[in-house]
């Protein structure tokens, strides 16, 4: 069977953490991390213990962990693959040394998830990534991606904020609604974006006790780069685009929350949505 592309359980990966499981309380303060450690942090400077981590991929991995010299591909995949296994797609390009394991998680599609990284051969100073999935039918093994070690998230939206274009909202049964928020560089220095800060924004939709309606999920393309920013510029960002769960809600109130979720950046407090 085909393993679906890295990219894409990225995508899945990250929406899934916005909209679903690791958003533990979209009516408080609660932001979501798809997987490790959370931080809020109000200062321009990256603390010594931020320092210690960068962002590959989805996942925060320590420092120490990339300087370490790893394993042969074999040596890594012995578990998964007793008999060996071929590298996956672009053999010719991909590192035959240098791996070693960057993340494991268990999730609802499969019984294992492990994320194996090790310095590319072909582009320096950048990392290639393979996902491993364990399955009572057999493992699986996705193509690999190619990422830059970044600083984390928290160190890259600090100085941002996220918030509403206005406090209410309305639409019509059944139909579009325009709903965009407002991202502001409250701090003294210039912005740059770095290349896995896209602007998408996962607009979620509440009750008015807070509990989310639906998954929040929804298909979409690649969101365009978030612009650079200068002190005090700020950018009007649409939060929800083709949501299913907002075709069949029936008139009534609502409280809406969004979520920057390259950068993991909750918009602050809460919108109201009528339909009519």
């Amino acid at each position: 069977m085909e393993p679906r592309s890295f990219r894409e359980a990225e995508r899945v990966r990250r929406r899934n953490a916005a909209a679903a499981g690791n958003l533990d309380s979209v009516a408080g303060q609660t932001q979501p991390r798809p997987c490790g450690r959370m931080r809020r942090m109000g200062k321009q400077e990256a603390t010594a213990s931020q320092r210690q981590y960068v962002q590959l991929g989805n996942w925060d991995v320590t420092t120490s962990l990339l300087e370490e010299p790893g394993v042969s591909w074999q040596d890594a995949i012995a578990d998964w693959f007793p008999n060996g296994s071929l590298p996956p797609r672009r053999r010719e390009h991909f590192p035959l040394k240098g791996w070693r394991v960057l993340d494991t998680s268990r999730s609802d599609w499969a019984e294992e998830v492990s994320i194996l990284g090790a310095p590319s051969t072909e582009e320096p100073g950048r990392w290639v990534l393979v996902q491993l999935s364990r399955h009572a039918a057999g493992n699986h093994i996705t193509s690999p991606a190619v990422f830059r070690p970044l600083p984390v998230q928290e160190v890259r939206r600090q100085g941002l904020r996220l918030g509403w274009s206005g406090p209410e909202f309305s639409m019509a049964c059944g139909g579009s609604p325009d709903i965009t928020v407002v991202l502001v560089n409250e701090s003294d220095i210039h912005r740059e974006p770095v290349e896995e800060d896209d602007s998408h924004v996962q607009g979620l939709v509440l009750d008015l006790h807070g509990q989310r309606i639906g998954d929040g999920s929804f298909v979409h393309g690649m969101a365009p780069p978030i612009p650079e920013l200068g002190p005090g510029q700020r950018i009007e960002l649409p939060a929800f685009r083709n949501n299913p769960e907002l075709t069949g809600l029936p008139a009534g109130e609502y409280q809406l929350a969004a979520i920057l979720t390259s950068l993991n950046l909750r918009a602050e407090g809460s919108a109201r949505l009528t339909i009519r």
